[in-house]
This record gives structure tokens, sequence and C-alpha cells, in this order.
């Protein structure tokens, strides 16, 4: 897999470009992810894994080529367990081709 070259944009622009789309197939998430360092900027494909407490189907989504997606963890507000960490982490970064 090649990896993209560095992206160029602002949201407000992509916004702009896409403001008559009406197709669903251009979206901009909320503001209320926190940064946890890698790439400030980013594009790709969401993908979307919902689970509470358990993160089986986390390990799942790391362990299968990314192929260019952005993984999303929805871990339905629980404070009570960690979904994804160092390992996880790393394992993730490996797969995308970032880490050795």
């Amino acid at each position: 897999m090649t990896r993209p070259a560095t992206l160029s944009f602002a949201t407000c622009d992509l916004c702009d470009t896409h403001k008559n789309d009406n197709s669903g197939a251009f979206r901009v998430l909320p503001p209320v992810f926190k940064d946890f360092g890698g790439l400030q900027k980013f594009s790709g494909l969401v993908v979307t894994v919902k689970c509470f407490e358990d993160n089986s189907l986390v390990k799942a989504a790391v362990d299968s080529p990314g192929e260019g997606r952005v993984l999303v963890v929805d871990g339905g507000a629980s404070l009570r367990r960690a979904l994804l960490g160092g390992n996880l982490g790393a394992a993730a970064a490996k797969m995308a081709g970032r880490a050795s």
C-alpha cells in the first residue's frame, strides 16, 4: 500500500467546496476528539467500531489492513474500560506502515 502525500487542506475550504453535497459522502466530524499525537491532518474513509467495555472488535479492526481508513471507536461513553492503548496503538501503526 502506498501512503498518500502530505495532506494540505483546511476544513473550511473543504466545506465550501462540498456545500451543495446532499449525498452524505462528505461529512466533517465535530471537534470532540482528543489529540494523542501523530498527524495533525488526515482524511480517509471512516470506519466506526461500536463497543461497550469490550475491545475485541477494536482489536479485530486493528489487526486487519487499514487501507487508508480512519478508525473511530465509539465506546458508548463508558469511562470504566480502556478500549485502545499502547499495544493496540502500536499494532495499528505497524499495520498502517507507520512503525516497524
